[in-house]
């Protein structure tokens, strides 16, 4: 569990390679996802096997598979305040198996469910039945603080510069990327600080904003003219900012807010 933007799934893709031998099942949940979505993914992921006490998913091609579903708290519950999805996976994790169509037990062996969701709070989310919460392990993945963004944006723009800016002196090295990551940073804070959700419901800022900005760089062939990079960055920051506000004010703060930060 964690807000939009937080980086659930890239620290769980970063878990999952990690583990051997292990094939993952991504089911990208929707308002409409049902069950039979589901049982559909497993049956792609897995082969039916029959034993003596009944019939039983296997992985495929891996010693195990992992069910990794996102956004698992789109569907919307019905009048009794209950969500087919939901009450399947329940079913899945209380008795290891489910009913099929013909109500025959299928078991489940070596599958494992893992889940993402942003907080029910958040707009078309809806909270989870706490008779499956009870049953489940949950984590919750906060936002990085200002120092842990300074880190990480230092080592992904200096990644960037020594890509594009290889060629250039005054762009090479560890002290220029974390002055422009530091004023990166500065900004999106600043930002997420004066414009909210209450506004405008888009007005949504996340870290994942501040990749896309790092990594909007990458279009650009900078190895013969380094001195127009902060021109090329200060357009990439108005494309993944600027181009959302709805007003010529909003857009007249954002601008004060980029330049202050340039100047310093």
């Amino acid at each position: 569990v964690g807000p939009e933007g937080a980086g659930k799934n890239m620290m769980l893709s970063k878990l999952f390679t990690s583990v051997r031998s292990t094939a993952v099942a991504v089911v990208h949940c929707s308002a409409q996802t049902l069950a039979a979505h589901v049982i559909h993914k497993l049956s792609q992921a897995c082969a039916m096997s029959q034993t003596q006490s009944g019939r039983v998913f296997r992985p495929k091609d891996s010693a195990r598979v992992v069910l990794y579903l996102k956004d698992i708290n789109l569907p919307k519950p019905d009048k009794y305040e209950t969500a087919e999805l939901v009450a399947f996976l329940q079913q899945i994790v209380t008795y290891n198996g489910f009913y099929d169509k013909n109500l025959d037990f299928v078991k489940l062996q070596n599958i494992h469910l893992v889940a993402s969701m942003n907080p029910s709070t958040t707009v078309g989310r809806y909270a989870l039945s706490t008779r499956f919460t009870a049953n489940v392990r949950i984590n919750y993945l906060a936002y990085p603080d200002k120092e842990a963004l300074y880190s990480i944006y230092t080592a992904m723009v200096q990644s960037v510069l020594g890509a594009r800016c290889s060629d250039s002196a005054s762009w090479s090295g560890l002290g220029p990327a974390q002055k422009l990551a530091t004023c990166m940073v500065d900004v999106f804070e600043t930002v997420r600080r004066k414009f909210s959700v209450d506004e405008q419901r888009h007005y949504l800022f996340t870290p994942r904003d501040l990749t896309q900005w790092t990594l909007g760089l990458l279009r650009y062939e900078l190895s013969g003219a380094a001195d127009g990079l902060l021109e090329m960055w200060a357009n990439e920051g108005c494309r993944q900012f600027r181009d959302r506000f709805v007003s010529n004010r909003d857009c007249t703060r954002f601008d004060a807010i980029l330049s202050g930060a340039v100047r310093s």
